[in-house]
């Protein structure tokens, strides 16, 4: 990207008691468009960034979302639907950790009480699931790193998920169930890391399609980001984790993701497979493999 378009891309810096806060531009989304998008997809393999981690992959009339944060009111970027727009479509909802930028409270609650969606999540999520927001408990998967299971055609296999910190560190309070996700759908393997720094479970991975990855401070960042990309070579890479959330200097490790110092330092031919979405941009996935 140009670096006039880059700047363009966000409102200035805003500098006030010492402190840098960062907003991205405001982006106004028509009501009801992305569902009627979503709605009209009936044939093939189709994905659309809902913001941050927040994924929708639909294979014909499968619909499902990872990470979905909604409704959140810390977004800078308002989401490109709604979970009530989203609550009768949605099938299957996968969370990787408690985080509220991940395990979004009123994103869930509404899609439970709206819609019919299962909720795939670890088992640290699962007292609130039930408890806050009355999920019931038939509607819950629980995770486990290493322990695939089978939704229906949908085949997941949760992934063992580090979580990060500031200046490249472990969190102090790291919780060993958190989760990744290797989605199989449609024969099309999807990896969505959820927040985790580079794990040799991620390298020992074959035949990933699409790659959902964070390189902010507190996950991959940049040179395990290319080494992890390197490794798996997927047909599509997608950076999540940015343009979605308010930078401050304080959460800035988490807010900012270094999307295009990651593709700059990337082969030619990795760099064509490399997309940097807009949120609500859609992206088609080529399912024939020959």
């Amino acid at each position: 990207m140009r670096p006039f378009l880059f700047f363009k891309a966000m409102l200035p810096l805003v500098v006030f008691l010492g402190t840098t806060v960062c907003f991205y531009g405001q982006k106004s989304f028509l009501k009801g468009k992305l569902l009627a998008e979503i709605k009209s997809h009936k044939e093939g393999l189709a994905v659309w960034w809902t913001g941050h981690n927040g994924w929708l992959i639909k294979y014909n009339d499968i619909l499902i979302g990872t990470d979905l944060a909604l409704e959140s009111k810390d977004r800078a970027v308002e989401a490109p639907i709604s979970a009530e727009e989203l609550a009768q479509e949605l099938d299957i909802s996968f969370i990787s950790h408690e985080h509220g930028d991940h395990f979004e409270r009123e994103t869930s609650k509404i899609l439970s009480q709206n819609g019919h969606c299962a909720f795939v999540m670890p088992a640290n999520c699962k007292e609130t699931a039930i408890k806050e927001l009355n999920i019931p408990e038939d509607r819950i998967e629980v995770a486990s790193p290493r322990t695939p299971f089978d939704i229906g055609n949908v085949k997941i296999e949760p992934l063992r998920a580090i979580h990060g910190n500031p200046k490249f560190a472990v969190f102090y309070g790291a919780n060993l169930e958190d989760c990744g996700y290797l989605i199989t759908i449609g024969g099309t393997r999807f990896l969505q890391m959820g927040d985790t720094v580079l794990l040799e479970d991620h390298l020992f991975l074959k035949n990933v399609d699409v790659l959902f990855f964070s390189p902010t401070e507190h996950n991959t960042h940049i040179d395990p980001s290319i080494v992890l990309i390197n490794e798996l070579e997927p047909a599509y890479i997608l950076p999540q984790h940015r343009n979605t959330f308010t930078v401050t200097d304080q959460n800035r490790y988490w807010t900012t993701g270094y999307a295009h110092e990651v593709k700059f330092r990337l082969s030619k031919p990795l760099q064509e497979r490399y997309h940097i979405l807009e949120i609500g941009e859609r992206i088609d996935i080529d399912t024939n493999k020959d």
